[in-house]
């Protein structure tokens, strides 16, 4: 029962997949939504496929961004983009004035080749609108990970882009698999894979190769690079009961965090600072979240409402979400960590299949499950938007911070 919750505690508040109703249940927000700036694209001439597929990119995640609408045929607005976006046999180059506010503005000049990379130039495009315009951070640029459950003992590990395109496949093991997470370099993702036939934790780097993190006697989980990329949280049992570890890169050392000898640990997450990390345990005889202050390796419980809390996530501007359980099912709730769940707000619907939730890079939006497919949420109220499209159960994402 102990690797039971642990590996739950990671990857999964339910196993069955999501009812009927799930995407509208995720879309009921607490919140009208941000106001937004229209943008006009009726001066941006394209031509091509390639073209089509750079103001087709550009539009979505315009959009996805939160901050712009896209002002309708013949309509101004408050934002222009203007110029040419023209194929060029098998990319596209682009020649862009983007004004806004007082006649603020600034070119945009770029070539590529490839589909990939026609996406990219539209998606570098809007994170430079946002940036420019909003002073916000951009996601267009970002990427999610995630498992597509095939099987009680069958998963695989997949990437895509922020608005749910360039769908990549990263292993092909046909073992279990759960818990990724990305690095901070935004090129490694860390997860527990059942490869060797018990959990070890690998590092895969996207494109390229993988490497063992945590191999120890027992179980080995959970885990999470700092934000300084120096030292991974894990969830290890080597020393007998899973507890929650510091594993140090430059010399291999563990430092162990917790003594819980009837509690289980599981799915660490650092803050943006490196000096706290969440994570959850269930000491007091139901999953609850606990904050462990790293230098004096002293531990608080975070959560008191709700049957159970779990998987958290740390935002970069310092916020909490987590899944809390519910009236039988489960929602996404955020919180300040300084003020407790006392301070919690429910992003969701009336409680259903909620999961997993991931910060996006602005701490304005986060991706979950609802157990059968991935949604993103908008903190400040914008509808929930599905992101994936294709058949599978796709569980435990993770947005690139």
């Amino acid at each position: 029962m102990v690797v039971v919750f642990v590996l739950i505690g990671v990857f999964c508040c339910g196993s069955a997949q999501a009812q009927g109703g799930g995407g509208e249940l995720l879309g009921r927000v607490v919140k009208e939504g941000a106001k937004k700036d229209a943008v006009s694209l009726s001066g941006l001439n394209v031509s091509g496929q390639n073209g089509q597929l750079f103001l087709t990119t550009l539009k979505r995640n315009l959009e996805l961004s939160g901050w712009f609408q896209i002002a309708g045929a013949g309509a101004g607005g408050g934002i222009t983009v203007n110029g040419s976006a023209a194929d060029t046999g098998g990319g596209v180059q682009s020649n862009c004035r983007v004004t806004w506010g007082g006649g603020q503005s600034f070119t945009w000049a770029r070539a590529s080749q490839g589909t990939a990379e026609v996406r990219r130039q539209a998606q570098e495009l809007v994170d430079e609108m946002v940036r420019r315009i909003r002073n916000e951070t951009g996601i267009a640029t970002s990427r999610i990970t995630f498992v597509n459950r095939m099987g009680s003992n069958h998963a695989e590990l997949y990437v895509c882009d922020a608005d749910g395109q360039g769908m990549m496949q990263i292993t092909q093991d046909k073992v279990a698999l759960v818990g990724p997470r990305w690095a901070p370099n935004k090129k490694d993702i860390l997860y527990t894979s059942f490869t060797k036939g018990y959990p070890t934790v690998l590092r895969h780097t996207v494109g390229g190769a993988r490497k063992t993190v945590a191999n120890f006697k027992g179980l080995n989980t959970g885990g999470a690079v700092s934000p300084d990329g120096t030292r991974v949280a894990l969830i290890l049992s080597f020393e007998g009961n899973p507890e929650l570890y510091v594993l140090d890169y430059a010399t291999a050392r563990v430092i162990r965090m917790t003594n819980t000898p009837h509690g289980v640990e599981a799915s660490p997450c650092w803050s943006p600072d490196g000096r706290s990390i969440v994570y959850v345990s269930d000491t007091s005889r139901s999953p609850q979240l606990y904050l462990l202050d790293v230098a004096s390796r002293q531990s608080k419980r975070l959560t008191y409402t709700g049957s159970e809390n779990v998987n958290p996530d740390w935002s970069a501007k310092g916020e909490i979400a987590y899944a809390t359980r519910r009236g039988g099912g489960y929602q996404i709730a955020v919180m300040d960590p300084a003020k407790g769940d006392a301070s919690a707000r429910i992003l969701t619907g009336a409680p259903d299949r909620s999961e997993h939730p991931s910060w996006a890079p602005d701490s304005r939006h986060l991706v979950c499950s609802d157990g059968s497919t991935l949604y993103i949420l908008d903190t400040l109220g914008d509808p929930a938007v599905r992101l994936i499209n294709v058949a599978g159960s796709w569980i435990s994402p993770d947005w690139s911070k």
